[in-house]
């Protein structure tokens, strides 16, 4: 048996997990923070619609993670003051029709994991507007001990009469506006990604648009599932975006670049060219634009080049055996059909692109 879920409890809607096209932005923010601690080498795990719109956990392992619930709202009009974020309809009494920030505490109170929470976040893009201890500040996450202390009373007073008891604002609680822009998001995490692989793995090839379609498909393939797990490793694996899955996705889809074999060949080929410097450079770039396009794009156009040139480097491997890269480059580019050069918009295109599939095809 495993560890047991230290989140089990019931939870306080599963409405949200069904329809998840409404909350588009808080998958993407949820993935665009699953970035950021991976950028850091952070151990984590995101659940979303798990308790609360989006939870971060900061470690793989039950005993000791502890959690980030954050509630994340894209809002396109004005700043979220302290009317907004405790105003209830009136006769409201049921905890569907909590403030804002009822809410967010109502979804806490009583469980047994709440000793775990260390930060209960509300997440808007419209900001806020409360008064703060000292107004020059222009925060982008206030935190219980920025605000003025009378805007804790006001707050704590509406509170008081929504639970009908005394109620504190827990230090806890953050007030963020998020660095993810509220339109053209998916770009931005796309970006994201592009910036985290490069820091992480610099000179490396990749396809951002790949690994982003990996990692939101699945985070949204886990957002949806609306069952309980008793075990806390069933919920990272059918619920849970992890720092492991992160990494698996990333590492399968990018080229740290030639191995060392593979360099040898191209260093001996680019000799038997006779090219110089700047021309061996462009080479190895176009090389690893066609290494990259093959790889990740998996369009008509890219799969027929590929074909032609593969088969092309079959037919001529014994002129490379034989007679070397020169020679063979040279027949391959008398037998590519001219629909085949004509995608390429240079001479080092199509020459980076034969060198490819020679060396492919010599290692084999």
């Amino acid at each position: 048996m495993g560890d047991s879920n230290p989140l089990l409890a019931t939870q306080r809607e599963t409405s949200g997990a069904s329809t998840f096209e409404k909350y588009d932005y808080q998958y993407h923010w949820a993935l665009f923070r699953a970035l950021d601690e991976y950028s850091k080498d952070r151990e984590f795990v995101v659940f979303v619609e798990l308790h609360e719109d989006v939870v971060i956990g900061s470690s793989l392992s039950s005993e000791h993670a502890m959690f980030e619930f954050n509630q994340v709202k894209n809002i396109s009009g004005s700043a979220y003051t302290l009317k907004k974020m405790v105003y209830r309809p009136k006769g409201a009494k049921d905890s569907k029709k909590n403030s804002i920030i009822g809410k967010m505490l109502h979804g806490v109170e009583g469980k047994t994991f709440k000793e775990k929470i260390n930060q209960l976040n509300l997440v808007a893009t419209c900001g806020f507007s409360l008064k703060l201890k000292d107004e020059s500040l222009n925060l982008s996450l206030l935190r219980v001990g920025d605000l003025h202390d009378k805007c804790i009373t006001e707050i704590e007073a509406a509170l008081n009469q929504e639970f009908g008891k005394k109620t504190e604002l827990p230090t806890i609680l953050n007030f963020v506006r998020p660095q993810l822009p509220s339109s053209g998001f998916n770009h931005y995490v796309i970006s994201k990604i592009a910036d985290v692989v490069d820091s992480k793995h610099s000179g490396a090839l990749c396809s951002p648009q790949t690994i982003y379609r990996s990692l939101m498909d699945d985070l949204r393939r886990k957002g949806i599932v609306v069952h309980d797990f008793r075990e806390w490793d069933a919920l990272l694996k059918n619920k849970g975006l992890t720092s492991l899955d992160v990494d698996k996705v990333t590492m399968a889809n990018i080229q740290k670049g030639l191995p060392d074999l593979h360099e040898q060949l191209f260093s001996d080929i680019c000799s038997d060219l006779g090219v110089h410097a700047g021309q061996k450079a462009a080479l190895r770039r176009a090389v690893g634009s066609y290494e990259n396009n093959k790889r990740f794009q998996k369009s008509t156009v890219q799969v027929a080049i590929s074909d032609c040139l593969q088969s092309l480097a079959g037919e001529c491997s014994s002129i490379f055996d034989n007679e070397g890269g020169k020679a063979a480059v040279e027949a391959i580019e008398e037998m590519v059909p001219s629909e085949i050069k004509n995608k390429f918009l240079e001479g080092a295109g199509l020459r980076g692109a034969i060198i490819y599939e020679l060396i492919l095809r010599a290692t084999i």
